[in-house]
């Protein structure tokens, strides 16, 4: 067992769900995903890959610590703690010491290290009939689509394109749709994910088949000429879609740029001049703090975002976990999220 030095307060989770997001696609910390479990078993650098969205039991504290043995928390992996500026300041506020004196794990693995200021007790109970108190897990993408919507003026009586229709899109639909805007057009290059983007309330869905261009002509006739006060781009690798993004946006229009930019070694951000001279806004969303997190944990317990059509598989960590992120990578087999699941009696210490 290796041994970390720790400041109180910390706390070992053992993972009970976590689910792969399409940020652990690229990237230096999710290389080591795309190999055999064997390798990763033994692999230097990065354990548990970038994974962060994670439900889990406490099952080891170091003292004085605000939470006990057995709480079932959503909780941060310390690289995650790392990453993100909001909860790295809150870490370093409440312990006096660097972040980086946390062991680097993410999410994917039965053990990782957090804090319990980036831990949010869930109950382990479903808080209504139907609920899979495994869904949990969701608060955590919930919370970054939150903070980024905290970043926008009113929506209401708005017409808003929504391009790419992921796990992250249809929570930003639902979202933008409970937040009063006229019309919410949904595109993506999958069929079966509009059918989904009509459940969480898209007004209008537009499968990308050819070009920008008909895309383009098709949110034209759809917002009647008047193209969209507010285009938010969920994909990410915004070398492909951030030109997209501003034809349908209006004159003086915004952009949010919700999904992760390009990797190190793709193509940067480009914009024509055309599109430059339609004064777009552009708005960069990333580091949520804590209370977004909160907040998503109230919407799941209250009922307020309902889960189920987002989940549509399901998979044990052990045995599946690198056919589920094969399957999540290469949208294979009508995936949308996947919830990978933990069931053993391994111990750690911290």
């Amino acid at each position: 067992t290796e041994y970390y030095a720790v400041p109180p307060g910390s706390v070992l989770i053992r993972t009970v769900a976590t689910s792969i997001c399409g940020s652990d696609f690229f990237g230096k910390n999710s290389a080591d995903w795309r190999r055999p479990l064997e390798y990763l078993k033994t692999a230097q650098g990065f354990c548990g890959g970038s994974g962060h969205e994670i439900i889990g039991d406490i099952v080891d504290v170091v003292k004085p610590c605000k939470l006990c043995m057995g709480q079932r928390v959503l909780a941060m992996s310390s690289i995650y703690i790392q990453i993100v500026a909001d909860l790295r300041c809150e870490f370093e506020k409440e312990t006096n010491v660097k972040a980086s004196v946390l062991p680097k794990q993410g999410g994917f693995a039965e053990f990782f290290v957090s804090h319990t200021c980036t831990c949010f007790p869930i109950p382990s109970e479903p808080p209504y009939k139907g609920f899979d108190p495994l869904w949990y897990v969701l608060a955590q993408p919930i919370g970054t689509v939150v903070h980024a919507c905290k970043k926008l003026n009113s929506v209401i009586g708005r017409n808003i394109a929504i391009v790419g229709q992921g796990q992250n899109g249809l929570i930003m639909t639902q979202m933008i749709a409970g937040m009063g805007a006229k019309r919410i057009i949904a595109i993506d290059l999958l069929p079966e994910r509009l059918e989904v983007s009509k459940k969480f309330k898209a007004t209008h869905t537009i499968l990308f088949s050819k070009d920008n261009e008909s895309v383009r002509k098709e949110v034209e006739e759809i917002t009647e000429g008047k193209m969209c006060d507010l285009v938010v781009e969920m994909v990410g690798h915004q070398n492909k879609t951030i030109e997209l993004c501003t034809q349908l946006s209006k004159e003086g229009g915004s952009v949010l740029l919700f999904g992760l930019p390009p990797a190190e070694d793709e193509p940067g951000m480009t914009i024509s001049m055309k599109n430059f001279h339609g004064n777009t806004n552009f708005i960069c969303s990333h580091s949520p703090s804590k209370e977004c997190f909160q907040l998503a944990i109230e919407f799941l317990e209250q009922g307020r975002f309902d889960p189920s059509p987002i989940f549509t598989h399901r998979m044990p960590f052990a045995e599946d976990f690198p056919e589920a992120f094969d399957m999540a990578s290469e949208y294979k087999n009508g995936v949308i999220k996947i919830l990978v699941t933990f069931d053993r009696s391994n111990k750690a210490v911290l």
